[in-house]
């Protein structure tokens, strides 16, 4: 069973960065403890979710990405998204910080990302304001809060995507195990909250 961490919502002590660093590694070593079954079946619960969601289905552009981690598969929420004809893209990390958008086909072969972490595409950089609309963009997350604030990995590449692709009218949609949405997270002043909380337990619109 997936147990739940505990989240204060007021940090008595030490930094809010500091807090956050304990509970990412406290809620990665939960979900690592998954074994493929859990996985699968969180996996297929979000994709039946995803299904019966009218905003989901109907988004042209899709921002995926692949899972690694514990985190929740979302192959199958983009395979349903391409049978439907929507855009299906990828991140890719820069060296430098920050993730690149990629289109990628059905086939696409994804190699060693270039900080060695997950496979990424490796096709050409995309303007997510080119790409059709409206767009939906599916993020990992370490935990969510009610209020749609977000706990990624600690590098902060997300934060500097999700502006960009809120300022062309798409929908940032976190997604993360249900036993990982918790009422409040510490928060800094460059995380950038999502719109919306997708889980294996449903869809929660943020409390902003």
């Amino acid at each position: 069973m997936f147990e739940q961490v505990q989240i204060q919502s007021v940090i008595a002590e030490g930094s809010v960065a500091s807090e956050k660093r304990r509970l990412r590694t406290d809620l990665r070593a939960v979900r690592r403890a998954l074994d493929a079954d859990a996985l699968a079946r969180a996996a297929r619960a979000v994709a039946t979710v995803a299904e019966a969601s009218a905003a989901l289905v109907g988004a042209r552009s899709v921002l995926g990405y692949v899972a690694c981690d514990g985190e929740i598969d979302v192959a199958p929420v983009l395979a349903a998204a391409r049978a439907r004809g929507a855009c299906i893209a990828l991140p890719r990390c820069r060296v430098v910080g920050g993730l690149d958008v990629v289109v990628v086909g059905a086939n696409a072969e994804l190699v060693r990302g270039a900080r060695g972490r997950v496979a990424e595409p490796s096709g050409p950089a995309a303007d997510p304001a080119t790409l059709s609309t409206p767009g939906l963009a599916l993020v990992p997350s370490v935990a969510l809060d009610r209020r749609g604030f977000r706990l990624g990995r600690g590098g902060g590449d997300y934060d500097r995507l999700l502006p960009s692709l809120r300022a062309c009218g798409w929908t940032i949609v976190g997604v993360c195990h249900a036993a990982s949405v918790v009422e409040r997270l510490p928060v800094e002043a460059h995380d950038v909250p999502v719109d919306v909380i997708l889980s294996d337990a449903g869809l929660l619109p943020s409390a902003r």
